[in-house]
């Protein structure tokens, strides 16, 4: 957690956001926060399609970072990781979303953040001009849908400007039912929001297939206790049959939890490049999970 919180610092400084809002990193936090120092890659993203440009910046960072440490970013700096991770500690009935829900962030990052830009933009400054003249608005992601952008940027700005008060709508308001229905999701079912609603970690599972960092199990110290399985907080964690079988899908955030959980000593581990970063200790308390409830979301 306390790599989280520096994260939500460094993400949030207000006073280096002068220089920050040229840097996209790999999380998600709103550009127009107010006290925000950085730029979305999936709003840049937009902008780009918007315009019908090629994001070379964009696409190169997101496939450093998904080749070299995968979705790690998401486990350990994304701010709206760290609030997931906050509101799941609440008392409530708990259950898992279905493996189907993971597909659906996908068709968020290709429909609303490149398909209906880009078909509903223009080359060069155009497009972008078109839609404010028409003030029919952009039929995007961060316009239709995105949750961070409403709680970061959105609240913060109704709450201060009485001009973007006046100029409430059924965006508006739609937003903010999306948000209170994602913040539900939240308490119920862990890391829902990066299963099944998150746009950058659909592009950077994409480049995660081939990481550097991966996790990996030593079948001769390997019990099948499936300790790691029921921990997961994304449903990712497979026990592979043989040496060399496939540990996770593509929907890990290499939180670690598996490791620090794992009751058997140099079972299982994370690796950057092959070199070991991480191994677990042999855990034997008899909790699967932070909840102590045997890791069981339900």
């Amino acid at each position: 957690m306390w790599v989280q919180l520096a994260g939500l610092v460094a993400f949030n400084g207000f006073y280096w956001r002068g220089v920050g809002k040229y840097l996209c990193v790999p999380v998600l936090n709103c550009y127009a926060c107010p006290v925000g120092t950085v730029a979305c890659p999936i709003g840049s993203l937009t902008a780009f399609a918007l315009i019908r440009a090629i994001p070379y910046y964009i696409i190169g960072m997101i496939g450093i970072v998904g080749v070299s440490v995968g979705r790690a970013f998401c486990g350990w700096a994304c701010p709206f990781g760290l609030l997931q991770d906050a509101l799941y500690r609440i008392r409530s009935p708990k259950w898992r979303l279905p493996r189907a829900a993971d597909g659906v962030k996908y068709a968020l990052l290709a429909v609303l953040v490149i398909g209906l830009p880009w078909m509903l933009g223009g080359s060069g400054a155009s497009g972008a001009e078109r839609i404010l003249e028409q003030d029919t608005g952009s039929l995007d992601y961060c316009a239709l849908f995105c949750p961070v952008g409403t709680l970061e940027a959105g609240i913060p700005g109704l709450a201060v400007n009485p001009d973007i008060r006046a100029r409430v709508s059924w965006r508006t308001w739609s937003k903010l039912g999306i948000l209170v229905v994602v913040l539900g999701l939240m308490v119920v079912s862990r890391r829902s929001f990066c299963r099944g609603l998150c746009p950058l970690g659909a592009l950077i599972a994409l480049a995660s297939r081939i990481s550097l960092l991966q996790l990996r199990t030593d079948p001769e110290k390997c019990t099948r206790c499936m300790r790691c399985v029921r921990v997961c907080p994304t449903a990712c964690r497979k026990v592979p049959e043989e040496l060399g079988g496939k540990e996770t899908t593509a929907e890990c955030v290499l939180c670690l939890e598996c490791v620090r959980s794992c009751p058997e000593t140099g079972a299982l581990s994370a690796r950057l490049a092959g070199r070991v970063i991480a191994m677990s200790q042999g855990k034997k308390d008899g909790k699967d999970g932070k909840d102590g409830k045997d890791g069981k979301d339900g």
